[in-house]
C-alpha cells in the first residue's frame, strides 16, 4: 500500500490500493469530543427538554399570545427514546386542548459529539382554521456567560462573485452592549449575503449554530444584561393560519457545544481583516487540559459534526469533492454525442472522476441558457441519440456522469411554460417565471420528467442551478392571513423532490448551485456539495487571491466543496482554487479542452495525484494561518490537521507583490514535546523537529507569487 506521501501519480485502473486508503482515511477524522464538552451538551439538553414545557428552547406566538404563557397549560407527551446508529431520537409534543393544534420537536443527539439537533412540525389536529401563529422561531433561547468578558458573534458573509465571498466576520458584544444583531439572507436563498452558520464564544467557551432552511431565514443575537446572552432563528415571516389536518415544519436547528477560553487567534473584526487578536497557545484537543484556545475549536467539531452525520456518502463512505472535466467543442456537423464520448476514457486514463457537463457550453437542452430553462429534454440536434450513449460511454470508463438542471426557474415560452401555465407563477421585476414547488401534482410531474433524464444518462450528480431570488414570488403568493406559507411548501417541496430522485437513484449527489454558493445550509448539505461555490469564476479567468480567501472562507464551514480551476499543478494558480476536487477548466488546445489532450497528459495525471494526496487531510480540523485579506502583499494559507493521525498539511502562498521570500508560519494543534517528520511537497528532503519549532517554522518561497505545501507526521 502507498503512503498518502508518495508522488508517484496512481491509475485508475492500477491504483485501487490508493482508493481504498483514501478511502479509509475519510472515515474516522474526528478529534474526540472533551468531557466537558460533552458534560456541557447533555446539561443544555436536560434543562431544556427534559424540564418543564416553559423551559423549551423555541417560541411562537398563537391567537396574539406568547408560547411561554401557552405550553405550560398545554399537554405534554415525551416518546420513548429510539436507538440508531450512531445517534439517538426522541420526540416531544405539545397539544392545546382547546384548538386542536400541536407542536412536535424532533430531536436528535448523536454519540461522541456535543451537539443537539432539532426541527419543529406544528399541525391542526383540530376541526377549524386555528389562530394566527406568528414568530415562529424554532430556537429562542438564553445562555448564560461570565458578567464581565466579552460575547462574540462568529460568523461570515455569503456569496458575493468577489473575494468578500464567505469571509469570516466577528462582531463584539461588550457587557454594557444591549443592541440587537440581526441576519438574514437576501431574496430567499439561504447564503446569498449571510451564511447560516454562527460561533458564539464567550469565556470559557461557547455555541456553534447552524440553520437547516434553503429560503429566507433570520438570526437575532443579543446581550440584554452582562450575564445573560440570547439566540433566536426561524423563517423569517410566518404569520399564517392552518387549516384543519394542515402542517406545517420549520428549519432545522443544530447546535454544537465547546469548550476553550474564547479567544481567537486568526481572525478579522467587522469584516476588515485589518486587526488580528493576541494569538492564543495551540494544542491537540484530546483532552481538557489540551483544549485548542479560540473559537475555532466550534467550528472544527461542527465540520466534524457535518461530516459525521449530515453530508452526503455512497456505500457508507464521505463523498469528496471530485475531480471533474469536460469538452467544450463539438463535432463538425454541431452535434455533441462524438465529443463526449471520445474524451470520456482519456479522461479517465488520467484519473478525473466525473465527466461535468453544465448549462453552457454543453447546452443539453434546446435552445441554450437562459431561453431553454424550462425544457428538460435533449436537444436532439446536438444529442440525436439522447443522454444514453454519453452515460454509457461514462459508465464504462468508470466516471461518474455530471449534468445541469435548473428545475425551479421556468423561461416563457418553454415546454414547461406551454404545456402546463397553471404550474408557474409570473415575474414582476424578475427575469423568469418560478415553478409551483408548493403544488405536489406539479412537483410529481417535474420529479418524473427529470427523472427520465437521469436514468437514460445514468447520472451520478445532479447540478441542480437556481438563477432567480425566490422570495418575491413567494410573498407575493400568500393571503394576508397565510404569510410563509408558500416558502414553506416550496421547500418541502424541493427536499421531497431531491430525496425522492436519491432513492430512485442510490448514490446520485446534489450540487447544489445557485449562482454559485447562495443556497448552502444544514438542508441543503444533507444532499449535496457546492462544486461550484462562486460565480466569480463565471469570468473564466484565474483570480488566485480571491480563490484562496473564499476556499478559506467556506471551510470554516463546510468542509466539502469545488470550484472552477484554471490551471494544473504545480502552479499558483492552481493550488490557490485547490479543494479535494475541482473542475478543471485550465484552457483550450486547438478548440479542445487541453485536459483530454495526449501533450497533458503527464501534467494532469501530476494534478490528480495532487488531489489524492491532500484529500484525506482535508477531512481534518481546519486552521488559518494568516489574516483573511487581499493584500497582494501579503502571505496566505491554511492548515488541516488530522488528530487521529497526528499528522496534517499546511498550504502557504506568497502573494504577488509580497517582499517576504521567508516567512515564520506558526502551525496549529501540534503537542511541543512531540517530534515531527517535516517534508515539502516540492523538494525532496524531510526534517525531524520538535513540535516547539513547529510554532515558528521557517519556510522559504524564494519567486513571487509562490507556493509551499508542508506535510508534518508525529514519529515518536
Amino acid at each position: 500500500m502507498k503512503s498518502i506521501g508518495s508522488r508517484k501519480p496512481a491509475r485508475l485502473t492500477a491504483g485501487l490500493t490508493t482508493l481504498l486508503w483514501a478511502s479509509f482515511l475519510l472515515q474516522s477524522p474526528a478529534a474526540p469530543a472533551t468531557s466537558a464538552e460533552l458534560k456541557l451538551q447533555r446539561q443544555w439538553v436536560a434543562q431544556h427538554f427534559d424540564a418543564a414545557a416553559g423551559a423549551l428552547p423555541f417560541s411562537f406566538t398563537y391567537g396574539g399570545r406568547a408560547a411561554k404563557e401557552l405550553l405550560p397549560g398545554w399537554k405534554l407527551e415525551r416518546a420513548p427514546v429510539q436507538r440508531e446508529a450512531g445517534r439517538t431520537r426522541r420526540t416531544l409534543t405539545c397539544t392545546d386542548p382547546a384548538s386542536g393544534l400541536q407542536v412536535r420537536c424532533d430531536l436528535t443527539e448523536f454519540d461522541g459529539f456535543p451537539a443537539v439537533e432539532w426541527v419543529l412540525h406544528l399541525e391542526n389536529r383540530g376541526n377549524r382554521d386555528t389562530p394566527i401563529l406568528e414568530r415562529v422561531l424554532p430556537l429562542d433561547t438564553a445562555f448564560q456567560t461570565a458578567a464581565q468578558g466579552n460575547v462574540i458573534v462568529h460568523h461570515s458573509v455569503g456569496e458575493k462573485n468577489s473575494a468578500q465571498s464567505f469571509a469570516p466576520v466577528e462582531d463584539v458584544l461588550a457587557p454594557e452592549n444591549a443592541r440587537e444583531l440581526v441576519f438574514a439572507p437576501i431574496g430567499g436563498r439561504s447564503s446569498d449575503g449571510h451564511m447560516p452558520f454562527f460561533n458564539l464564544a464567550w469565556p470559557g467557551g461557547g455555541v456553534a449554530a447552524a440553520i437547516g432552511w434553503s429560503g429566507q431565514w433570520e438570526a437575532r443575537f443579543q446581550r440584554p444584561s452582562p450575564a445573560r446572552f440570547v439566540a433566536q432563528a426561524g423563517q423569517q415571516l410566518v404569520h399564517c393560519t392552518l387549516h384543519a389536518g394542515e402542517s406545517i415544519r420549520t428549519p432545522r436547528i443544530l447546535l454544537v457545544f465547546w469548550a476553550g477560553s474564547g479567544r481567537d487567534a486568526i481572525t478579522h473584526r467587522g469584516g476588515d481583516g485589518s486587526s488580528p487578536k493576541s494569538a492564543g497557545q495551540s494544542q491537540g484537543h484530546g483532552d481538557e487540559a489540551a483544549l485548542s484556545s479560540d473559537p475555532l475549536r466550534g467550528n472544527n467539531l461542527m465540520r466534524q459534526v457535518l461530516m459525521a452525520h449530515y453530508l452526503p456518502r455512497r456505500n457508507g463512505e464521505l463523498v469528496p469533492a471530485p475531480i471533474c472535466a469536460s469538452v467544450n467543442w463539438t463535432a463538425p456537423d454541431g452535434s455533441y454525442e462524438e465529443p463526449h464520448v471520445s474524451v470520456m476514457q482519456p479522461l479517465a486514463k488520467r484519473g478525473v472522476e466525473v465527466f461535468w457537463s453544465d448549462m453552457d457550453p454543453q447546452q443539453w437542452y434546446p435552445k441554450g441558457f437562459p431561453e431553454g430553462t424550462g425544457t428538460w429534454e435533449p436537444d436532439l440536434a446536438k444529442y440525436p441519440r439522447g443522454l444514453k450513449p454519453v452515460g454509457d460511454a461514462a459508465r464504462a470508463a468508470g466516471l461518474d456522469y455530471l449534468l445541469w438542471f435548473e428545475p425551479e426557474r421556468v423561461h416563457p415560452g418553454t415546454r414547461i411554460d406551454r404545456d402546463h401555465p397553471e404550474w408557474v407563477m409570473p415575474p414582476q421585476k424578475e427575469w423568469s417565471k418560478l415553478f409551483r414547488m408548493h403544488e405536489e401534482p406539479a412537483r410529481r410531474w417535474l420529479t418524473d420528467y427529470i427523472d427520465a433524464q437521469l436514468a437514460a444518462g445514468q447520472v451520478r450528480w445532479l447540478r441542480w442551478d437556481f438563477n432567480i431570488e425566490p422570495l418575491g414570488f413567494w410573498r407575493r403568493n400568500d393571503a394576508p392571513d397565510r404569510q410563509g406559507i408558500t416558502e414553506i411548501r416550496h421547500l418541502e417541496g424541493l427536499y421531497a423532490m431531491w430525496d425522492e430522485l436519491r432513492a430512485r437513484h442510490p448514490g446520485l449527489v446534489i450540487d447544489l448551485c445557485a449562482s454559485g454558493g447562495r443556497r448552502i445550509d444544514l438542508e441543503s448539505l444533507t444532499r449535496g456539495i457546492p462544486l461550484w461555490h462562486s460565480d466569480m469564476q463565471c469570468s473564466g479567468k484565474p483570480n488566485p487571491s480571491a480563490d484562496q480567501l473564499q476556499n478559506a472562507g467556506l471551510w470554516r464551514w463546510v468542509p466539502m466543496h469545488g470550484c472552477g480551476n484554471f490551471a494544473y499543478e504545480p502552479s499558483y494558480v492552481f493550488r490557490s482554487a485547490m479543494t479535494s476536487g475541482n473542475i478543471l477548466v485550465p484552457g483550450n488546445a486547438q478548440g479542445r479542452l487541453s485536459t483530454a489532450d495526449a501533450d497533458t497528459e503527464d501534467t494532469v495525471r501530476k494534478t490528480v495525484a495532487i488531489y489524492r494526496k491532500l484529500r484525506p487531510y482535508m477531512t481534518g480540523d481546519f486552521y488559518p494561518l494568516f489574516l483573511h485579506r487581499e493584500s497582494e502583499e501579503a502571505w496566505f494559507g491554511y492548515q488541516f490537521h488530522r488528530p487521529d493521525l497526528k499528522a496534517g498539511v499546511a498550504v502557504l502562498f506568497r502573494r504577488e507583490k509580497s517582499r517576504d521570500s521567508t516567512m515564520a508560519v506558526a502551525l496549529r494543534a501540534l503537542e511541543a514535546k512531540r517530534s515531527y517528520e517535516v517534508s515539502f511537497e516540492d523538494t525532496p528532503e524531510k526534517q525531524k523537529l520538535p513540535g516547539a519549532r513547529l510554532s515558528a517554522l521557517p519556510v522559504a518561497i524564494p519567486s513571487a507569487p509562490g507556493t509551499a505545501i508542508v506535510y508534518y507526521r508525529a514519529r515518536d
